[in-house]
C-alpha cells in the first residue's frame, strides 16, 4: 500500500511538468484497474463560469451584453447571437469604424421586445438599486464593457468579458467610469435576485488587502528584477 501511494505521488508531481489537463475534467490512469474521473477547472477558467468571454479585441461590447442576459436574467444569449444581432440593427458603418455602443445595445434589444435604458447615474444608486447592467469604462487607455454584478461597500463584482470576474475598488472604478449605467427596464424583480448572486460571490476573487493604494503598474513591477550579478 505504502508503495502505491508513493507512486500515486510521484505520478502527480511529474504530471505537473507535462500539458495542462484539459478545462472541464479529465482521466487519471494509474494502472489497469485503477482509475480516476478528475473534475479539473483552471484558476483562468473559474473565472469565466459567470461571464461570457470575448473572443476578439472589438468584441467586448456583445460578450458583456451576452454575460447580462445570460447569467442575469435568464436569456441564454451567447457572444456570437449578440454580436450579429446588434450589428443587423445598429449603425454598421460606425460598427465597423469605432465598435459598438449602448445605442447598438438598446436597438439589438428593442428589436427583441425587451425595453433598455442608460442613465446617468452614481455608484451609490446603484447600490440602491441593486440591479445588474453594463458600465463602459476606461481601462488603461482603452473603452471597455464590464457588467455590473454586484457591490458591497468597498468593492464592485465586474463581469469583464477580457479577464473575467474580478473585484474592483469603488474609488478606483468611478475613475475609470464615464458614470452611465445600461440596464434593462420593467424587469426589476428578476434584477435584483441576480444581483450580488451567491454563484458569484463564491467564485469572486478576494478583496484587495490595501483598499486605498491602486497596485504598481507592470513597468513598475519590472523594475524589482534583480540585475546582473545579484542573485
Amino acid at each position: 500500500m505504502r508503495a502505491a501511494v508513493v507512486l500515486a505521488l510521484a505520478t502527480m508531481v511529474a504530471g505537473c511538468t507535462g500539458m495542462p489537463l484539459p478545462e472541464g475534467g479529465n482521466g487519471v490512469n494509474f494502472s489497469p484497474t485503477l482509475n480516476f474521473a478528475t473534475p479539473v477547472t483552471s484558476l483562468i477558467g473559474r473565472r469565466f463560469e459567470t461571464v461570457v468571454r470575448q473572443q476578439y479585441d472589438f468584441s467586448c461590447g456583445s460578450a458583456a451584453l451576452a454575460t447580462l442576459l445570460r447569467y442575469h436574467y435568464d436569456d441564454p444569449q451567447s457572444e456570437q447571437s449578440v454580436f450579429l444581432g446588434m450589428f443587423r440593427d445598429g449603425d454598421q458603418a460606425q460598427i465597423r469604424r469605432l465598435g459598438f455602443s449602448l445605442l447598438d445595445m438598446k436597438r439589438y434589444l428593442a428589436a427583441r421586445g425587451i425595453a433598455a435604458d442608460g442613465f446617468k447615474v452614481s455608484v451609490e444608486q446603484i447600490a440602491k438599486a441593486g440591479i445588474p447592467g453594463v458600465a463602459l469604462i476606461n481601462f488603461d487607455g482603452y473603452r471597455h464593457f464590464v457588467v455590473v454584478k454586484g457591490i458591497d461597500d468597498q468593492t464592485l463584482l465586474l463581469g469583464d468579458p477580457s479577464l473575467g470576474l474580478r473585484r474592483e475598488t469603488i474609488r478606483r472604478f468611478a475613475k475609470q467610469w464615464n458614470g452611465v449605467f445600461f440596464v434593462l427596464s420593467g424587469r426589476n424583480a428578476i434584477g435584483r435576485s441576480h444581483f450580488n448572486m451567491a454563484a458569484d460571490l463564491v467564485r469572486a476573487p478576494h478583496g484587495r488587502p490595501f483598499l486605498s493604494a491602486d497596485p504598481l503598474e507592470s513597468a513598475q513591477l519590472a523594475l524589482t528584477r534583480p540585475q546582473l550579478g545579484e542573485f
